[in-house]
């Protein structure tokens, strides 16, 4: 039976400390297309900060900016922005408390201020970032970044959304908190995906490690965290592979072609 893999790319693809997918994960993925599966990256990142690690495992589609855009081939086929008004009342509203926030748009983002509550957490992935321009004022945004520490999450997120429904939020650096737009996250994206490609949510599987892979890993038929993943993402998953580092992924597949009839066996 022909599946649809999703994989995350950051700590489930990418390893950071060597800034390289292991090649062990990109022949078992190489190895999934030649079967016949159809394979799709899901990332936070836009595509333009993903491209060079989406071009090593030639996906049929791409879930960029956590389902706010999607590429299937090169072609642009999904495109959801934040509402600009919010937005920029939202940063206004940051800005008067004292945080910082920024805008992804491709290579390079856009940042409030060079601080290290900013600067560390977009460092740790490698994005171009600039001050000078706050593009955000007449460009459309698919993703946006708000930078407060984690021990503020409790009385500060809350807050955010009741101000502006319009948006979600989830964090993925204990600095830095992604904006989408509302309702919108890598599981929609994937719905898109698998009506799109023919699939049910049954037939899928997905890797990832972070709070934003939560809804995708709980929507496929076999959801797969990694081993060096976030713990409340491997407390939901079915399955928890070895660390990305220890070839997580290719180590995970060949048991699932094992034992084919345990596939998706989560659900």
């Amino acid at each position: 039976m022909k599946q649809i893999y999703f994989f995350d790319i950051d700590n489930t693809l990418l390893d950071h400390k060597t800034n390289a997918i292991p090649e062990s994960a990109v022949t078992a993925i190489a190895g999934l297309r030649q079967a016949g599966h159809t394979v799709v990256v899901a990332t936070g990142r836009s595509y333009g900060h993903a491209e060079p690690f989406v071009k090593q495992i030639h996906p049929s589609y791409v879930i960029t900016q956590n389902g706010a855009r999607i590429l299937k081939g090169e072609d642009v086929v999904l495109s959801i922005p934040l509402k600009r008004d919010p937005l920029v009342s939202l940063f206004s509203w940051m800005r008067a408390q004292g945080h910082y926030f920024g805008i992804n748009a491709g290579r390079l983002g856009y940042i409030s201020d060079r601080v290290p509550t900013v600067v560390e957490p977009l460092e740790s992935v490698e994005m171009g970032i600039q001050s000078d321009d706050p593009i955000y004022l007449y460009q459309d945004v698919y993703q946006g970044w708000l930078f407060f520490d984690e021990s503020l999450d409790d009385e500060l997120v809350p807050e955010i959304l009741r101000r502006y429904p319009e948006f979600d939020l989830v964090r993925w650096h204990k600095s830095a908190v992604d904006i989408m737009p509302k309702a919108v996250n890598k599981w929609t994206g994937c719905q898109w995906v698998l009506a799109d490609a023919g699939f049910e949510a049954q037939q899928a599987v997905a890797f990832g490690d972070g709070l934003n892979d939560m809804e995708m890993i709980k929507g496929v038929g076999l959801g797969i965290a990694m081993g060096n993943g976030h713990p409340d993402l491997k407390a939901i998953a079915d399955r928890v592979a070895p660390a990305l580092h220890l070839d997580g992924i290719a180590r995970m597949l060949e048991e699932l072609f094992n034992a084919p009839e345990q596939q998706l066996a989560g659900r």
